[in-house]
């Protein structure tokens, strides 16, 4: 039931109105049953952690199995169109790390060792979908797609649950995360949902990938704006980064420092004139995205509150 407390606050009076089905992304006999009678399909769930696992396939084996499964149940049922939550992972890893302008035409080589799991995960998941659409372009049935691509999703929470992004600002205001010299392509969560539900309206959107990226931040930049609002009450909130050699040194023994690596100081950039021309997508400050976060998690828990000490 803690995972249905979000919805109802999303949703409120409104709450009453949802049809609730439970899907095993693993099974896809219950996700054909879920999607039966749809006649729109928003798929937006895999896998993230920070941390690299052990074994990759904990990442990739959901995240394309899910999607299959998803993409599958969609066009058995004779959906319109499907919208996948994809990634900028599946964007912007390139073997030349000097390359740092990622369109939506850019795939990810997830040949290289700089392709994490998790890149892996989101790029050959979104490349399984587009493949069976080619697979049956001669059918009866012509089910549209359309990905959507954010980059690091930041913005007010409204769950308690474990998750990526909030652990990465959670990590922030304790002072635990040390700052690399480094860009990240950051939305705001606001942003990213008003693009699935633009994604299922516009018809022009069809069979085309969106990027999601309101702004390019330095690492830094999000604890600036952090520490502009909780300074005193958060005073370990980093002030700067952490040296280069620093970082080549932990990169010797920790596979996350060396992915990290190449992509010293380099800023990257995305076109997303396509979604502001086609999706209309208004890009919200994603710094006061950040803010806006750390207020959220402070007010659930996912934050100590050290505004009562």
């Amino acid at each position: 039931m803690e995972k249905l407390e979000p919805l109802k606050k999303a949703f409120g009076d409104h709450y009453n109105q949802l049809e609730l089905v439970e899907a095993d992304l693993l099974n896809k006999e219950s996700m054909f049953k879920a999607i039966e009678g749809a006649d729109f399909v928003v798929h937006t769930a895999s896998p993230f952690t920070i941390a690299q696992p052990k074994d990759e396939n904990e990442l990739i084996k959901p995240a394309v199995d899910g999607t299959m499964a998803a993409v599958e149940a969609a066009f058995q049922n004779k959906v319109k169109r499907i919208v996948i939550t994809s990634s900028v992972a599946a964007i912007m890893v390139n073997k030349d790390p000097k390359v740092t302008h990622f369109t939506p035409e850019s795939w990810s080589d997830t040949t290289i060792p700089q392709c994490t799991p998790y890149n892996k995960s989101k790029t050959l998941a979104e490349k399984c979908a587009w493949d069976f659409q080619k697979a049956h372009a001669n059918d009866d049935h012509k089910m549209e797609i359309v990905t959507i691509n954010p980059g690091f999703v930041l913005g007010p929470n409204l769950n308690k649950c474990q998750f990526a992004s909030g652990d990465v600002v959670k990590q922030i205001m304790s002072g635990d995360l040390p700052f690399p010299h480094m860009s990240m392509g950051c939305v705001d969560v606001r942003d990213v949902a008003q693009a699935h539900l633009q994604a299922i309206l516009v018809p022009e959107a069809v069979n085309q990938r969106f990027i999601l990226v309101g702004e390019v931040p330095w690492f830094l930049d999000l604890a600036t704006a952090l520490r502009a609002k909780w300074g005193k009450t958060y005073p370990k909130i980093a002030k700067k980064t952490i040296p280069y050699c620093v970082l080549c040194l932990v990169a010797l023994f920790d596979s996350e420092a060396a992915a990290i690596k190449p992509f010293w100081g380099l800023q990257q950039s995305f076109d997303t004139s396509k979604t502001t021309s086609v999706l209309g997508i208004k890009f919200r400050d994603v710094k006061q995205a950040t803010v806006d976060m750390s207020v959220t998690l402070i007010e659930t828990g996912y934050i100590p509150d050290n505004r009562k000490k």
